[in-house]
């Protein structure tokens, strides 16, 4: 297994290995060292069903629980996101988020792999909030310690959201209803239950308030964080090409789909994995 990282500071691309049979342990043991290290590893030139895409997830972890969103026939846990070449409308994924993390037990990470991948366009970007988290001042994360974000997918699949209603021009079948008006409550600062490392755990997609506080103060609070999370410096991004395979480590990364490829078609597999409470 050959690891070329993307940036200086997170991110790599993972080359000479195949992840479409079993892992051996200690290939297991190198790719999970990886993934703490760097927080999004694409690996290349896979050749996946979606038999093997399902092994492989299974061997680092059990499947997270996905709402809103049909999966494929037979395949519980596994969701098709396809857009046709000539689709119009908000993309899927789009908007700095962190997977699902409105839910009580949040995905600890993401597993997305390129079926159908356009000539150009259509990168995964993405941020480390370890970094964020390490970049603010003394006197704000001291601020921020004891607060908590109020997490919601209102936004996107409430009545009112952006995937509130059925599309039928949308190739993807998103099924928003109430239960998206529900909170959830996380600490805005987190602790990764495997490094130990603190991070930022916000998203301007997801999160909507902080427990704590009234409105206008967390909206400028929040205003603050999700620009500051966003910097450049914190960033990397991952270009598609057939049969990479690309996992992020939602705990501490938010990410973003970018949607620059109108006129051709895109076809990826995705699932998630099981996460924990937030601490």
């Amino acid at each position: 297994m050959k690891v070329t990282p993307l940036t200086g500071k997170f991110g790599a691309d993972i080359t000479d290995t195949d992840v479409s049979r079993p892992l051996r342990e200690n290939e297991l043991t190198e790719l999970r060292e990886a993934f703490a290290e760097y927080s999004v590893l694409a690996i290349r030139e896979q050749n996946l069903t979606i038999d093997s895409f399902e092994a492989f997830a299974l061997q680092l972890g059990n499947f997270g629980e996905t709402p809103f969103i049909t999966p494929v026939d037979g395949h519980p846990n596994v969701l098709r996101l396809l857009r046709e070449a000539d689709e119009a409308g908000p993309l899927f994924g789009s908007g700095w988020h962190s997977d699902w993390s409105f839910q009580d037990q949040p995905p600890s990470a993401t597993l997305l792999y390129g079926v159908d991948i356009p000539p150009a366009g259509g990168d995964t970007a993405f941020t480390q909030q370890e970094q964020a988290y390490d970049a603010l001042s003394e006197g704000m994360k001291e601020l921020l310690e004891p607060l908590h974000g109020v997490h919601s997918a209102r936004r996107s699949y409430g009545p009112s959201g952006t995937f509130g209603q059925r599309d039928d021009r949308r190739s993807m079948e998103i099924i928003g209803d109430e239960s998206a008006l529900e909170t959830r409550s996380h600490p805005l600062i987190r602790t990764h239950p495997e490094t130990g490392r603190k991070s930022l755990f916000i998203n301007e997609v997801y999160t909507i308030g902080i427990t704590e506080l009234h409105h206008a103060e967390a909206s400028a609070i929040l205003s603050f964080l999700f620009e500051h999370c966003r910097r450049i410096d914190f960033t990397c991004r991952v270009r598609w090409q057939q049969g990479t395979l690309t996992m992020w480590d939602n705990r501490c990364v938010q990410h973003y789909a970018i949607d620059d490829y109108f006129g051709h078609r895109r076809e990826m597999m995705r699932a998630t994995l099981a996460g924990e409470t937030p601490q």
